[in-house]
């Protein structure tokens, strides 16, 4: 039987880590990416023999091509892609620095961009075979929320979902479905700096996993543009959060 593989940015910790036990206990085999080659060992000696970890600055820009080949290096095939790497820095307009504008464009839209056009052969392929080959943008819900002091951030989870609405409509008919994730706050790491301020519970990497899982099950007829998770609130887009919080 054909063991689905999956291809994974920042896989270490958080959401990425997540996806990846969730998918190991679905019997898959996984390539996770960061760039700390120790933390990624350490993920794959946790979480067994099917996960690979591969080190690479995904803001350079022959690193998409370098982990593809890695990754059908030890698996063969790319049944699923998840583009989870991301990055924000809370400031002003006024005062953010062109090297954190940088960073945050290169990270969180130009290498999704970049390892999705990458990948395109190997999900046709795959759908060809499979019936379907599956691509999650891992975006938020900035996209939509656009709250202050994360400008450069909101902005490339909208442009994650606006990319993923056209790869949808470019390569829905190859049986590629393509899905923006929009989770609201995530208890992980990342968001350490805004839980004491938190007025409602986070929700959990686990759950963001979970609708993952929901994605992989559906039929090869069945397409999600765009899925969005949120938290207790009087409205959907509400923050739990002090935006105005100290990085």
């Amino acid at each position: 039987m054909h063991r689905r593989t999956a291809l994974i940015t920042g896989g270490s910790a958080g959401i990425g880590k997540a996806i990846t036990t969730m998918l190991i206990t679905e019997g898959w085999a996984v390539t996770i990416c960061g760039r700390d080659q120790a933390k990624l060992d350490a993920t794959a000696k946790e979480l067994g023999d099917n996960v690979t970890g591969v080190a690479a600055n995904l803001a350079d820009p022959t690193a998409p091509d370098l982990l593809l080949t890695r990754h059908l290096e030890h698996h063969g095939t790319l049944d699923l892609l998840v583009n989870n790497v991301g990055i924000g820095k809370l400031s002003p307009i006024e005062s953010k620095s062109d090297k954190d504008l940088d960073l945050e464009i290169a990270l969180n839209f130009r290498s999704a961009f970049r390892l999705l056009r990458s990948c395109i052969p190997s999900l046709r392929a795959s759908a060809a075979t499979h019936g379907k080959s599956t691509v999650i943008n891992v975006s938020s819900l900035v996209a939509r929320q656009s709250p202050p002091n994360v400008s450069v951030y909101a902005a490339t989870k909208a442009a994650l979902v606006a990319l993923s609405h056209s790869a949808h409509a470019e390569l829905s008919r190859d049986g590629i479905q393509v899905t923006a994730l929009l989770p609201g706050f995530v208890e992980t790491p990342g968001t350490t700096w805004a839980q004491p301020s938190a007025t409602e519970p986070m929700m959990t990497a686990d759950d963001v996993a979970e609708a993952v899982r929901f994605l992989l099950r559906t039929s090869a007829r069945c397409f999600v543009p765009e899925l969005m998770l949120t938290t207790a609130g009087p409205g959907i887009l509400h923050s739990p959060v002090d935006w105005e919080a100290d990085d």
